[in-house]
């Protein structure tokens, strides 16, 4: 390994355990927050939020436009140029956030939608604006590769939300004011971040027409890539809505919350990677394929367990942690537990791809899982609605048949030679241990819940020492990163136990 390598790897190495030490603290806010709210929200107030989120997840990638990854690719490359990118970027979002806000309330209007989850949806148009905010900084710190400052901002204003919501909850406030909440932990995120960067880089905001016209010419591409994620991702909540009713929108959003709290893995991994992939890609290209490899080593043998184990314990799963009220999510956290293992190295691949230019394929494939899933979709909800009275899962469903899809085609769409025999060998390795694994956990799933999951996690072990699936130097690479997590946490306990 060069010196260079040896640095990029350094690099990753740093960033990776900074966002998983936050990311796990934050994973932990949003699973308690999650915990909290169906249980004293109910299942009808948990479906108007949910969908009120998937409309401005839509809206909202529309006024992203793409800019956040062309911003981290440009920052990468050229630091100095964060005044001019970031504030022109503000400016341009600011518009496209009005033309937005103002097209999802005809929408909105349009459909009859009840008045309590417009007024949700007005309040959250707020939240949007400043989230929007927040990514272009999000972006410039991840693009200079300072994920300490991101992490130190979204675990204080996560922190901010979610015991502020508890405590609102626990005194009965209901939905209106919960949402409300989410504006001010909006503010706090980009107040924090952009103070931080400020204080690093010492920049000054500047904008032209001139440079907006670029930045929305460059980030076309890249827009499709994330327009065609979010409309694929959350065009089955607006579906469910239509043909179910609110209450299915609230089990299938419980689930859809769980499963985006188990989704943290690959983030906390690409967030890491991603700059370095974009750098190297100019500076050291047959680096890559080494660092793709080892990528979908890692993540196909983290996910397997996560998968298949929602399978074995969804139901218990479910009822303990959000009551009967929500028994009907758990046949959806079961068939979304498959979805994962898919969805974790379709975040990879799609990341790789857009790190070497190869957006514009993948865009593609995106803009063609989105279309099927809406006959997918009227074709799934209605027969399991039908079948099982809960619809709901037939939006579970169509994402197994897009994701695999997405996943075969993505493989084809990598250069030659950057997934091998050994990496197929290695992938049909794990899924004996993930089966294995799943056929004990299913003969003890109905005991006390940490059991099963103890249960899961040796016998997963046991197996993985077994087919002698991880090689000795990932072995290394793996108690390095869990040495660094740990000094990570270490170094940030004292400043977290000061505030209280």
């Amino acid at each position: 390994m060069n010196s260079e390598e040896s640095g990029n790897g350094r690099l990753i190495l740093k960033n990776a355990s900074v966002l998983m030490v936050s990311q796990l603290a934050t994973w932990g806010l949003s699973l308690l927050l999650t915990l909290f709210l169906p249980r004293y929200l109910g299942v009808t107030a948990i479906g108007k939020l949910h969908l009120a989120e998937s409309l401005w997840s839509i809206v909202g990638v529309v006024v992203a436009f793409g800019m956040d990854t062309l911003l981290v690719k440009e920052i990468a490359r050229k630091p100095e140029r964060v005044g001019d990118l970031l504030g022109t970027t503000m400016v341009v979002r600011t518009i496209f956030h009005i033309i937005g806000f103002l097209s999802l309330v005809i929408y909105a209007r349009a459909f009859h939608y009840p008045s309590e989850t417009l007024t949700i949806i007005y309040i959250m148009g707020i939240s949007s604006l400043l989230g929007q905010y927040s990514g272009s900084v999000t972006a410039a710190l991840q693009g200079l590769e300072r994920m300490d400052f991101q992490s130190i901002a979204n675990v204080v204003s996560r922190a901010i939300g979610t015991i502020i919501s508890i405590i609102l909850l626990l005194l009965g406030y209901k939905l209106i004011v919960i949402v409300s909440i989410i504006v001010l932990v909006a503010l706090a995120n980009f107040s924090i971040q952009y103070i931080l960067l400020k204080k690093a880089q010492g920049f000054q905001l500047h904008f032209t027409w001139y440079q907006a016209k670029e930045m929305v010419k460059h980030s076309l591409p890249l827009f499709g890539v994330g327009f065609f994620i979010i409309v694929y991702s959350q065009l089955d909540v607006i579906i469910i809505s239509h043909l179910v009713n609110e209450d299915g929108v609230g089990w299938y959003g419980v689930a859809d919350r769980f499963f985006g709290t188990l989704l943290f893995v690959p983030t906390v991994f690409l967030t890491a990677v991603f700059p370095a992939l974009s750098r190297m890609f100019s500076t050291s290209p047959n680096s890559l394929p080494k660092l793709m490899g080892k990528s979908f080593d890692l993540l196909f043998v983290l996910s397997v367990p996560i998968g298949l184990g929602l399978i074995a314990i969804s139901n218990p799963l479910v009822i303990g942690l959000f009551g009967k009220e929500f028994a009907n999510t758990a046949p959806i956290l079961a068939v979304r537990g498959i979805v994962l293992i898919f969805t974790y190295q379709n975040i990879l691949l799609g990341q790789f791809l857009i790190s070497i230019d190869r957006q514009n394929p993948w865009s593609i494939v995106l803009a063609v899982a989105t279309l099927a899933t809406i006959p997918l979709d009227y074709l799934f909800i209605p027969w399991c609605e039908a079948m099982f009275s809960n619809g709901a899962i037939g939006g579970a469903l169509a994402y197994i048949v897009t994701e695999v899809c997405m996943f075969i085609i993505a493989l084809r769409l990598l250069p030659q030679g950057w997934l091998n025999r050994s990496n197929a060998v290695f992938a049909v390795k794990t899924v004996i241990a993930g089966l294995v694994m799943l056929l004990v956990v299913w003969w003890v799933k109905d005991l006390f819940i940490i059991i099963p999951i103890l249960v899961g996690a040796i016998t997963y072990l046991i197996m993985i020492l077994v087919l002698r699936i991880i090689p000795k130097e990932d072995w290394l690479l793996i108690r390095e990163l869990a040495q660094a997590v740990l000094k990570r946490g270490q170094k940030l306990q004292p400043k977290y136990s000061k505030t209280g």
